[in-house]
């Protein structure tokens, strides 16, 4: 096909808009197969409480091709890894911003426990998510998970309860005992439903349980490590 120049040999600026916006279409199909895909796997692990889905299931909730999945993802591996950077991937800005404030140790410990409860709430599968992806330990999977959120996040407590020894608030605490701690609460709520529903009756996890579970982890937290005025017991 002929292409349409100007008076100095270039192509015509409504040609050259035209290949610009299809360019721009094809980027956006693709942008947006990506994301139909991560919202359907999304809104499955999330109805079924289950991070067992299979293509075709996400393939019928998206109304796209499964073949996409190996084309946008290369394949179920990739797919997770994708969903679990949408999802949890935006609390580092904020986890930066946090520690590079003025604010105390104790009321970062406290924010911060705030946004990983919320980010579990509206994301109810995650911990399912990270254990399926990391059931073998040397994967490349494990890996991302450790080098991408662990290390980070890792790092940043220990910021956290080096600031409040310095500010004489805190014991000394181990950073690798902590972060366990501190996951292992904040998680449990969302990963042990079955208890919830049976032994306590809560069908539902809603905002308003969310945030009391936050205040209260958090408070467990402090109260653990902060230093008594008869000591440190």
């Amino acid at each position: 096909m002929p292409i349409h120049r100007g008076a100095a040999g270039e192509p015509s600026r409504d040609r050259s808009r035209a290949l610009s916006s299809a360019a721009g279409t094809r980027a956006a199909r693709r942008r947006n197969s990506a994301d139909l895909l991560l919202d359907a796997a999304s809104a499955l692990m999330t109805e079924r409480n289950s991070v067992h889905i299979t293509f075709a299931d996400i393939a019928e909730r998206s109304g796209l091709n499964s073949a996409l999945i190996h084309y946008r993802f290369g394949g179920k591996p990739g797919l997770f890894r994708a969903l679990l950077e949408r999802d949890a991937g935006g609390v580092f800005p904020h986890l930066d911003e946090l520690i590079r404030s003025d604010r105390s140790a104790a009321d970062k410990l406290r924010l911060h426990v705030r946004e990983i409860i919320r980010v579990y709430w509206q994301h109810p599968y995650i911990s399912r998510l990270v254990a399926a992806m990391t059931i073998e330990t040397g994967s490349e999977s494990a890996r991302f998970i450790a080098e991408r959120f662990t290390r980070p996040i890792a790092d940043a407590h220990a910021a956290i309860l080096a600031q409040g020894e310095a500010e004489g608030h805190f014991r000394r605490v181990d950073p690798m005992l902590f972060y366990f701690t501190l996951f292992g609460a904040c998680e449990h709520l969302f990963s042990a439903r079955h208890s919830l529903c049976w032994a306590f009756g809560v069908g539902e996890i809603d905002e308003a349980l969310s945030r009391r579970y936050a205040d209260h982890v958090a408070s467990t937290l402090l109260d653990g490590i902060v230093v008594r005025a008869c000591g440190n017991a």
